[in-house]
């Protein structure tokens, strides 16, 4: 998975592989001498597959893979993701083995994130709050909202918003 950040400031790209590597490049050092790598997270998630810019910000971003975690990070401190979000499995306590490609939502000024799981049948909706783009701590966040999609319609694969 590739992501390009939206800033004309800051021209980044992250990107997330099975190798267990999620990588943050600079595309104004393309083709120069020097590595264009800025960041690189080893063991974010086991087998991460994604990373997305939050379009509003030139340094967060999020990662998921596949484990049971969505990760929201801060690219000027890449020790530790700034907020991890759980609980997109569903209360029966079946196992989930992937989360599906998360997005950010917008409505006015408030941040969420969407995303579906494998066999979970639903969308999960967490609360991105301001706070956590200062990133000053990492912390736990649960789920804010989740809708049961109707029976037969199967996993939410990818969604756009």
């Amino acid at each position: 998975c590739v992501s390009f950040s939206s800033s004309t400031i800051n021209p980044l790209i992250a990107s997330a592989s099975d190798d267990g590597l999620v990588g943050i490049h600079d595309m104004r050092l393309n083709g120069s001498d020097s590595n264009s790598t800025v960041a690189c997270l080893e063991d974010s998630h086991a087998r991460p597959h994604s990373a997305v810019w939050k379009p509003s910000s030139d340094s967060i971003f999020l990662t998921a893979g596949l484990d049971d975690a969505i990760k929201l990070w801060d690219l000027r401190n890449t020790r530790e993701p700034a907020v991890s979000f759980h609980g997109h499995v569903p209360a029966s306590g079946k196992k989930l083995k992937r989360i599906h490609r998360p997005t950010f939502f917008n409505v006015g000024s408030d941040s969420f994130l969407l995303s579906g799981g494998e066999n979970s049948h639903a969308i999960s909706m967490f609360q991105v709050d301001e706070e956590t783009n200062d990133a000053s701590a990492s912390s736990l966040r649960s789920v804010f909202s989740r809708g049961k999609l109707p029976d037969g319609s199967g996993d939410v694969g990818s969604m756009a918003a």
